[in-house]
């Protein structure tokens, strides 16, 4: 099981990562960040959304001598990397411009996939209910299933933790049912969520991952640690992590910490368990 971290290091000597200029600069700064996530012997890396400027394609086609290596250093140094969308992509948005954008989006993705060598999916959530929530989960389906296929066959859904949004362990389910798209488990969100009706979390694990038998990449599932009232996000809980780790004995996945202090929270729940 690898144990990572997203996006942004909490060392502040690797800030920023990305830049608005150049994605040629932003892949110089991620080598940087997979020298750092070695060293520190972590094995799981979350690639930040905003690798091109304003996500631009053009940007993409210039760095992609840089990108491919930096996607062969990733690979040397056995770190797995994805991508999670930024908020702004959003394919059930009845917006046809947004959906433009989310689309220019994930080609982004995909062409840094591509030039890098392969590997990496892209995780996003489904967007939000707009008032019509069986409308809304019907516009995804909808859009995503126009994607072109390699970028479609890049895509995992997320659970969603507003109830303002699409994104129930049972909506996910019926998006997947229709769509085949893997499903990534947030506890965290799933334990915030007041829509959702409460199952025991190992089944519902189970299912998730099942959802990966004919995907391209290993299963995945994030997890942050959620003090009651206190929101997502905050610095880790080695012993919350451990025990929902060690509920899920037998089954096989990575896990993305998507807790404040990043690579330090990877850290603690490594020493933690070897204590």
């Amino acid at each position: 099981m690898r144990i990572g971290y997203a996006a942004i290091p909490y060392e502040k000597k690797l800030l920023p990562v990305t830049s608005k200029k150049s994605a040629s600069i932003t892949i110089e700064r991620l080598a940087k960040v997979a020298g750092y996530t070695h060293e520190l012997g972590i094995d799981l890396y979350r690639i930040p959304a905003n690798i091109s400027p304003h996500e631009n394609i053009e940007s993409i086609e210039k760095a992609k001598d840089d990108i491919k290596c930096l996607g062969e250093l990733f690979r040397r140094l056995d770190i797995r990397t994805c991508f999670h969308v930024t908020y702004y992509c959003i394919m059930n948005s009845p917006n046809p411009k947004v959906i433009e954008n989310s689309i220019n989006e994930l080609n982004c993705m995909y062409l840094y996939d591509k030039y890098a060598g392969g590997g990496n999916h892209i995780e996003l959530h489904a967007g939000g209910a707009y008032g019509d929530r069986q409308s809304s989960i019907r516009r995804f389906i909808d859009n995503v299933l126009k994607l072109e296929e390699p970028i479609f066959k890049m895509i995992r859904l997320e659970n969603e933790e507003h109830e303002g949004k699409i994104g129930t362990i049972e909506e996910l389910f019926l998006i997947n049912r229709e769509t085949g798209i893997p499903l990534i488990f947030d506890v965290a969100h799933y334990r915030v969520n007041p829509l959702e009706r409460k199952k025991p979390v190992r089944e519902i694990v189970k299912a998730f991952l099942d959802t990966w038998a004919e995907a391209t990449t290993f299963p995945m599932l994030h997890y942050s640690t959620t003090p009651p009232g206190s929101g997502t996000h905050l610095p880790v809980d080695p012993v919350d992590f451990w025990e929902y780790v060690d509920g899920l004995k037998g089954l096989s996945f990575d896990i993305m910490l998507e807790t404040k202090e990043k690579e330090r929270d990877v850290l603690k729940v490594k020493a933690y368990k070897t204590r």
